[in-house]
């Protein structure tokens, strides 16, 4: 009884955080502290409190943990694919765009701390999710943290829909500009570090407005993600009285008994 009275949240933002933990992760936190510096960006350090920790190193943690837990989830998903098959569904998975959508779904920027301007699209959630999955490592354990992951997986990402999605996407969205009479370009934003930690940051830009923001170890790679956002970022925007032509996710998007007999049967990994 005691140690529930001195474990409770003793401020407004203490509180909410730990009601965001219990609504969107089903988990109530042990260690309230690790979550707050799990959802607390560099940004929001300011010079007279550098005592406050980032989320940063809980970040690196994080990308490590889901890595296994995903490959854990396709491994048993998937018995009869191969190697090549499976590390391209977790790339898929583990994307930078994947994160952002899914912190977005779990509405994480309402218990966000963070200065950053949000402009354009940003890496700023997909990596609070990370983080956050690193404190739910710390503070719970590895089992634990599986189960909170695979179960926001499957309540807000289809399996299926994912492996269909076409492998080669930045060749697609070129060809559905072309069409539409749309400039669709392709954009090298970053880059950084060197040798095998080599980054790109790659964004899809469609009449000059960015649709979609993307990371990886080369430009092809970069490009790939971002192509892949873009594709996700009109689904979302696209009403559904849209005609299937002004949107080339539409097609892709459908439930398999209403797609058109040709479009049955294609194999769409990116």
């Amino acid at each position: 009884m005691f140690s529930n009275l001195f474990n409770r949240a003793r401020d407004p933002e203490e509180r909410r955080v730990r009601a965001w933990c219990r609504s969107q992760l089903g988990t109530t936190p042990g260690d309230l502290p690790l979550y707050r510096q799990a959802l607390r960006h560099v940004s929001a350090v300011t010079e007279d409190r550098p005592d406050l920790p980032d989320n940063e190193r809980l970040e690196f943690l994080g990308d490590a943990v889901l890595d296994a837990i995903i490959g854990d989830l396709l491994f048993g998903a998937y018995p009869d694919r191969g190697e090549g098959f499976l590390t391209r569904m977790r790339s898929k998975l583990v994307s930078r765009s994947q994160l952002n959508l899914l912190a977005k779904r779990i509405e994480i920027e309402k218990v966000m701390e963070s200065n950053v301007i949000r402009a354009h699209e940003s890496s700023v959630p997909g990596n609070a999710m990370e983080a956050v999955i690193g404190a739910l490592f710390l503070d719970k354990g590895f089992e634990r943290t599986r189960k909170v992951v695979v179960g926001l997986l499957r309540a807000h990402f289809d399996l299926q829909e994912i492996e269909k999605e076409d492998r080669d996407g930045k060749s697609r969205l070129l060809e559905w500009g072309q069409k539409r009479r749309k400039k669709v370009e392709f954009v090298i934003t970053e880059e950084g570090g060197n040798g095998r930690g080599r980054l790109y940051v790659a964004e899809v830009r469609i009449d000059g407005h960015v649709r979609g923001t993307g990371k990886g170890g080369s430009k092809k790679v970069a490009e790939q993600d971002a192509a892949q956002s873009a594709f996700r970022s009109m689904r979302s925007r696209k009403p559904s009285t849209t005609r299937a032509t002004e949107n080339p996710t539409q097609e892709q998007g459908r439930p398999a008994e209403q797609r058109t007999p040709s479009s049955r049967g294609r194999s769409r990994k990116r």
